[in-house]
């Protein structure tokens, strides 16, 4: 997943090798303390800002238009990783056409993820979200109200429905994220993508873009709160065409999208 960080070395030296001297041992103790203070400033400044895009999503409720502050939203939301030391370079983000909707797919690494493909798709979008997120605090109001859709991984009765309703959602010119692995990477690995979000992708009769979330686990991973300031990469690949889903099948569909990720994991390794 990439080569250690110039601070991941100098703590692996030290730990390795006790007597060196109390010089590297403050510098190490140095460069922890900024990244600490970085994260709580972080963390609180996101809540703040998390606020604004919750009265922000309520008075476009109130005034019953959906798009009224969605660049405002979209800006807060690119603000958030920048507040936590996270530098973002974004690639392919011009062969979208900002007419036209599309399902976009992509890879599921922490937190950041919604976050950031909110504020760096230059399109209205909503997401297909786990209803266990729609009962968390703030958030859960925040992805209620903007209008996102809960999907269940218990009831796939209630899962098929949730997958309809973003079916006519698309159709009506909005764009949809799904995490087709259902869940956050445990090891920064590419999981297993599910079935059911290329069931959407055919139905939904549009273009599908799969996006790739690079460097995001040696920001942040799923086992700690801590966040190491970084540079990370949002790719977006070519669009598959409608009727080239419509002329795959959903496993070969499913095998041909997770292998384009993952190539493109691997050929920017460097990120």
């Amino acid at each position: 997943m990439g080569p250690p960080s110039s601070a991941d070395t100098r703590w692996g030296n030290l730990w390795n090798h006790p007597h060196r001297s109390d010089h590297a041992s403050l510098e190490v103790t140095d460069v922890l303390l900024v990244y600490r203070l970085t994260t709580i400033f972080g963390y609180i400044s996101s809540v703040l800002l998390l606020l604004l895009i919750l009265i922000l999503v309520i008075l476009q409720n109130v005034f019953r238009n959906q798009r009224l502050f969605d660049p405002v939203i979209k800006g807060l939301c690119r603000q958030i990783p920048r507040n936590f030391g996270i530098k973002v370079q974004v690639e392919g983000n011009l062969n979208l056409d900002p007419s036209r909707g599309y399902v976009f797919f992509s890879n599921h690494v922490n937190i950041f993820d919604p976050i950031l493909l909110y504020g760096y798709i230059p399109l209205f979008l909503r997401g297909i979200e786990r209803e266990e997120h729609f009962s968390l605090p703030l958030w859960g109001t925040i992805v209620r109200q903007i209008g996102n859709i809960p999907i269940s991984q218990r009831d796939t009765k209630s899962a098929l429905n949730s997958l309809k309703i973003a079916g006519k959602i698309i159709k009506d010119g909005t764009s949809i994220i799904i995490f087709p692995e259902g869940h956050r990477t445990r090891d920064g690995k590419l999981q297993t993508f599910k079935r059911g979000p290329f069931h959407l992708a055919r139905n939904a009769h549009t273009d599908m873009v799969p996006v790739v979330l690079k460097g995001l686990w040696e920001v942040k991973t799923i086992h700690s709160l801590f966040v190491k300031p970084g540079s990370i990469k949002i790719i977006f690949a070519e669009p598959i065409p409608a009727q080239s889903i419509q002329d795959t099948s959903d496993r070969d569909l499913r095998v041909k999208t997770r292998g384009l990720i993952q190539e493109i994991l691997d050929q920017n390794s460097d990120a």
